[in-house]
């Protein structure tokens, strides 16, 4: 008897683990994935023999490496969609969850610009800049996802007085100076200066661009390149400093939302991706990238040239098919790390409006959230 309700219980469960898995959103993903990395494999094998040299020429490749770039920006915008409506059909707690929707929606965003950017080369550096825009503000909408965690403006400035002393991250974490509310406004100043920063030297290097004063990668300082390069360096670094030490002194108090996931995630999509960006550059300058070459002679898509890309398309090919590839990791991670599921239950919405109630005495924080709440 025993037995048998044991038997009935592994079938229940297996059945009910199955039925998740087929209803995940990843694992649709994935299988669109594998179906068309399959079909590609098919096609190549059905060419035989295949003459790869007949195809190298930048019309081929460039065609080649979107159709596998679309792929991904599909599958990757696909499933961050599924992840939005979820969470917009189980809201409860309207002003963090619109937050995470805006984050989700950094995934497609990011995904079908880097897709678009290698189907016409010259939309490139335009499609930075609206990147760079958009990623300013998912910083800010992070920034206000964590200050409703800890139950508003007044809710950080609790946490922070509460501490002993400000804990600095490396070079400054000899300095431990005392709590005072003014670090909440530190801290935010020092991460938001990012979002106003980098949209304007963005909108800056589209005008030196189209003034032909820019010559994007190149470390020629008669040109715009290198200063904007600085400039955004040091304020991402600033503003990842800031993210850190915001991070290091509310995690105990954020610790019920599971922090340190979010925390990974905002800094590798917004900050590694930039980084990645400029390690293209490097590698150009060392001459791991570097102008490939078309036989004329034998290829009318060669277009007379003996170049098949530049080192600049070979920037914009490698950098902007990474980010098509990543958004579906991205994607895939942000399933467990944004999860809609403790809103569902009503976890994040009791944690939360149990924190208003103590900290604000059941008023909104109207003061310092007045501008916020309107975004």
């Amino acid at each position: 008897m025993i037995s048998r309700i044991g038997t009935c219980c592994t079938n229940f469960f297996s059945k009910k683990t199955f039925i998740r898995i087929i209803k995940n959103e990843v694992t649709w993903g994935i299988f669109v994935i594998l179906c068309c990395a399959i079909a590609l494999i098919v096609i190549w094998a059905s060419n035989d023999p295949v003459q790869w040299q007949q195809y190298k020429d930048p019309v081929h490749e460039q065609g080649l490496i979107a159709i596998i770039g679309g792929i991904f920006a599909l599958v990757a915008t696909g499933m961050s969609v599924v992840q939005i409506i979820h969470h917009f059909r189980n809201k409860t707690h309207h002003q963090s969850q619109k937050r995470i929707m805006r984050i989700l929606a950094m995934v497609p965003f990011y995904a079908i610009t880097s897709w678009i950017a290698l189907l016409y080369f010259v939309s490139a550096v335009y499609m930075d800049f609206i990147k760079s825009c958009f990623e300013s503000y998912i910083i800010y909408c992070f920034l206000l996802l964590l200050t409703k965690y800890l139950g508003g403006h007044r809710g950080v400035e609790e946490v922070i007085l509460s501490r002993e002393y400000i804990k600095l991250p490396f070079p400054f974490h000899c300095i431990k100076p005392k709590p005072h509310m003014h670090w909440v406004w530190y801290f935010k100043i020092g991460l938001l200066q990012y979002t106003w920063i980098n949209p304007i030297c963005s909108a800056i290097a589209v005008v030196l661009n189209l003034s032909n004063v820019y010559d994007n990668g190149e470390w020629d300082f008669t040109k715009g390149y290198p200063y904007i390069t600085i400039i955004v360096n040091f304020s991402q670094t600033a503003a990842l400093y800031f993210l850190i030490a915001f991070y290091e002194n509310t995690k105990d108090a954020l610790q019920p939302f599971k922090p340190l996931p979010k925390f990974i995630a905002i800094k590798l999509i917004v900050f590694f991706i930039f980084w990645q960006t400029v390690i293209m550059t490097g590698l150009a300058k060392a001459k791991v990238l570097r102008n490939t070459t078309c036989d004329p002679t034998t290829n009318t898509d060669c277009n007379g040239s003996t170049t098949g890309f530049t080192v600049d398309d070979e920037k914009i090919l490698l950098s902007n098919i990474l980010i098509c590839v990543e958004m579906v990791l991205f994607a895939i991670a942000h399933h467990w790390i944004f999860s809609w599921k403790h809103y569902a239950d009503g976890t994040f919405k009791k944690i939360m409006e149990g924190r208003y109630r103590e900290m604000n005495s059941n008023k909104e924080d109207i003061e310092p959230d007045f501008y916020m709440t309107w975004f």
